[in-house]
């Protein structure tokens, strides 16, 4: 019994320590990352001309930074900071209880009584508490905006939606959840919808007027670079919406113009249930209503996506007096033909920059065509080049990477492109006996590397068969070929075009339909939350409601910094890696002859995950 007792007496202390010791791990890394997060986000210490942002002078800036630097210079409005400006949810029974502890007004006695609706539109009711003595108090929970019957509450439930990526039935669900009344209905969302889409739009214009000055400054002239790329509500060719694009090019690439194409009216559609019922009333909304149908024809690239950008290129002279000179596109896109064959300029040429990201899959598709027509040869013992240790699909999109990272370190340098790119096909086949790295970098050659620290290094898992890299070298040759590489020579980057979509389409979801005026909304929204920021936001609700609300100030602020923040976090960590990259490539050059053009580094703008 003693020893039993001691040992369990052991095991608590030891289980105290261990819990103590953890605590204080635990402590320690929540400091660590207040202070990161101190660091990157806010300084309440300094203060500047606009309350709604307030940060450091950081060494890692990036594109979302720049943007909200550039955004908040610009003259702002004063809002009302009354921090009493919002809502605040509260059951029925804590109300009744609150009254029960007032004196009428009327009788002079301990209220009691009773409470009801007289009158609710959606999230909006106006309550009245009636004294037994039938003295009536009424309040409205929600002020009404300006120039409109329509309520405060129900409008921002609606922006909400759309902010939210829920949409109306979203709602719904939410408003179920919380036990609060359900709001408007879907015709009062849709008719919300109408009255909300014009001042958005007034404001994406705005944004977007900014935007091509910003890039006729930089570029010293009306001839600028745009990238463009379309992107369509569903996946597949079947999608009955889609949206094209251009965009400034450079690290702080913003929209300069944009359009929805939609196959698909939903009220034309809605119409055909009263054609023969009310042949009246059928034409009479149909030919007052604004028509969403802008597009005839399939929904893929070859014919949407080359319509509308060919459309925005038309029309960049006459909407903001700007000329698209050189196109950023993938290889593929038939866009570019429809420019040259039917030139949107007269006195203008434009000239083609290749996508480098689109361009590198080239590699991809080259290894798997080789190894489809290989699998029944007989390759170094085995059928195919496929396999474990051998050209595995994961292997393949290594090769896809390091194909794009050759042209993109040397994309000003047609010869170390070459290079670069046949130095990967030297890398792979490397052993312990026949090492051949005299063509590579530092910054990614483990032998290199493992050079320089004095260590040993083993080529064994890193290697694979010299017969299979024989059996691939036919894709080295004609994509390592100097007519091949030239095409990506200075080339470019969708990857702006990328990111916009990313934000477009998680406020309007593919897996859910949106009308055309959805879709419209939500690509206004997408516009000032890429070009600007969140905080965009505010003066539009200003404008719509009368008032901006404490707690939309507040979190709107919350996210731009949250944003920031995610945005220096993997910029910080690309920038240190290749700071050690470049000081082992240095320490090395003195003994080995490796040319390594580090002067055009990858272009990290836009960072994955950093919206």
């Amino acid at each position: 019994m003693t020893r039993s007792s001691t040992s369990k007496k052991e095991k608590q202390l030891r289980l105290a320590r261990n819990t103590s010791k953890s605590q204080k791990i635990i402590n320690i890394v929540r400091k660590n990352t207040r202070e990161l997060q101190n660091y990157f986000i806010s300084n309440k210490s300094q203060s500047t001309s606009n309350e709604q942002f307030t940060y450091k002078t950081r060494t890692f800036t990036g594109p979302s930074c720049q943007k909200l630097t550039d955004f908040l210079k610009q003259k702002g409005t004063d809002y009302n900071n009354n921090i009493h400006d919002y809502y605040q949810i509260i059951h029925n029974s804590f109300l009744l209880q609150l009254m029960k502890q007032t004196v009428c007004a009327s009788c002079k006695l301990i209220w009691n009584g009773d409470m009801s609706v007289a009158k609710r539109e959606g999230l909006y009711c106006s309550l009245v508490f009636t004294c037994c003595c039938s003295h009536e108090i009424k309040i409205n929970i929600s002020k009404q905006c300006l120039n409109t019957s329509k309520r405060d509450i129900n409008v921002r439930s609606v922006i909400g939606a759309n902010f939210a990526g829920i949409s109306h039935q979203g709602l719904v669900k939410l408003c179920a959840i919380l036990n609060v009344p359900l709001p408007i209905d879907e015709d009062h969302f849709s008719d919300t919808l109408d009255y909300l889409l014009p001042t958005f739009e007034s404001y994406k214009l705005r944004s977007m007027k900014n935007a091509v000055e910003e890039a006729c400054k930089k570029s010293n002239g009306r001839k600028i670079t745009a990238s463009g790329d379309g992107t369509w509500q569903k996946r597949g060719f079947s999608s009955l919406h889609g949206v094209v694009e251009v965009l400034s090019n450079g690290p702080t690439a913003k929209v300069l113009d944009l359009g929805r194409l939609s196959k698909k009216c939903s009220i034309c559609t809605g119409l055909l249930s009263i054609k023969y019922s009310d042949p009246k009333q059928y034409s009479e909304i149909k030919n007052k209503h604004q028509c969403e149908v802008n597009h005839v024809g399939s929904s893929g690239t070859a014919s949407m996506e080359v319509a509308g950008i060919h459309r925005l290129f038309a029309r960049s002279k006459m909407l903001c007096n700007v000329k698209y000179a050189h196109y950023i596109g993938d290889g593929d896109a038939k866009v570019f033909p429809k420019l040259i064959s039917d030139p949107p300029y007269e006195d203008v040429s434009i000239t083609k920059i290749e996508d480098v990201n689109h361009f590198s899959k080239k590699m991809l598709h080259r290894l798997q065509k080789i190894a489809e027509s290989l699998k029944k040869n007989n390759i170094d013992g085995k059928l195919g080049i496929r396999g474990s240790g051998r050209m595995i699909k994961k292997m393949m999109i290594n090769f896809k990477h390091y194909y794009r990272l050759a042209i993109v370190r040397n994309k000003t340098n047609l010869d170390d492109m070459v290079r670069a790119v046949w130095a990967i096909w030297k890398h792979k086949p490397s052993s312990n006996s026949e090492p051949h790295h005299e063509w590579c970098s530092p910054s990614y050659c483990g032998y290199l590397q493992a050079l320089e620290k004095g260590e040993e290094y083993d080529h064994t898992p890193h290697s694979l068969p010299l017969k299979i890299m024989k059996a691939i070298r036919s894709a080295f040759e004609e994509l390592a070929h100097p007519d091949t590489l030239k095409r990506v020579r200075n080339g470019g980057s969708q990857n702006a075009n990328e990111s916009f979509h990313s934000i477009l389409w998680s406020l309007a979801p593919k897996n859910r339909y949106s009308t055309g005026v959805m879709i419209d909304l939500c690509v206004a929204m997408a516009v000032s939350f890429y070009n600007d920021d969140y905080q965009s936001i505010i003066p539009v609700l200003a404008e719509l409601t009368g008032n901006t609300g404490f707690f939309t100030r507040v979190g709107m602020k919350r996210l731009d910094e949250r944003r920031i923040y995610y945005e220096h976090k993997r910029k910080r960590k690309a920038v240190q890696k290749s700071k050690q990259n470049e000081e082992a490539s240095d320490s090395l050059s003195d003994r080995m002859s490796v040319d390594d053009n580090r002067d055009d580094q990858l272009d990290d703008s836009y960072i994955p995950g950093a919206y």
